[in-house]
């Protein structure tokens, strides 16, 4: 059922990146997959294009800036609650019922060590989100987690990414993903969270200076039994 569902909404989003018009997208527990508009969630039950789906008590609202919270969570007009959080619809990226344990933990990602081991397990379609803060110093200067704009290298840790920037992947042969200060996203692959400053040469003892980088990890909207919803606009 886990891949069936993940199968769907990649067919939807895809079709939406092909020009179609964005639509929400509410996963069913029983993986049943919902097109439309989001009209209210309250009382147990999410009206979804004039269908009435039933949700678990508590949710995790993920948002696009990378905060994270969990409750009871009410909808309409656009904005979501739990408790005293409020956000607009287009500021979430992902919201999980019945689902909703996470892991928090903090790092200090040194520039000069290369890839560090988190410890953090994480699957397939795993919810991620990583923010990081600092400033490290390496052989094309000063750099913050975003990176120097006019600097990357073949030779970089991770060619793809500039010169300092945070960089993170899943697993030893995982493929390296730019973060910056802020990322938001689905695990792409099994295995463990691997966190590094991305320098012009690997291990180089030129590259100093530490960033403070905390992880969230953890829900996922395709395991059975949970209700996920993915806005349009995410």
């Amino acid at each position: 059922m886990t891949n069936s569902i993940l199968t769907g909404i990649a067919i939807l989003l895809i079709s939406v990146a092909c020009g179609n018009k964005p639509v929400d997208i509410l996963v069913a527990a029983d993986g049943t997959i919902i097109t439309g508009d989001l009209q209210t969630i309250g009382s147990g039950e999410a009206v979804f294009s004039a269908r009435v789906v039933d949700i678990p008590d508590q949710g995790r609202i993920w948002c696009l800036d990378g905060s994270t919270f969990a409750g009871e969570i009410t909808a309409s007009g656009g904005v979501f609650r739990s408790g005293s959080f409020s956000v607009p619809e287009d500021s979430v990226y992902l919201v999980v019922w019945g689902n909703t344990d996470i892991h928090q933990e903090t790092f200090t990602v040194d520039a000069a060590l290369g890839w560090q081991n988190t410890g953090i397990e994480l699957i397939q379609g795993e919810m991620l989100s990583l923010h990081s803060t600092g400033l490290v110093a390496t052989e094309t200067g000063t750099a913050t987690p975003r990176g120097q704009e006019k600097f990357s290298s073949s030779v970089s840790l991770v060619p793809g990414a500039t010169s300092g920037q945070l960089v993170f992947k899943v697993g030893e042969s995982g493929q390296p993903v730019a973060a910056g200060d802020t990322w938001i996203g689905e695990s792409p692959g099994d295995g463990t969270l691997m966190l590094a400053v991305n320098v012009p040469l690997e291990g180089s003892l030129c590259s100093r200076g530490v960033y403070t980088v905390t992880a969230y990890a953890g829900t996922t909207g395709s395991q059975p039994g949970t209700v996920a919803f993915y806005p349009a606009g995410r």
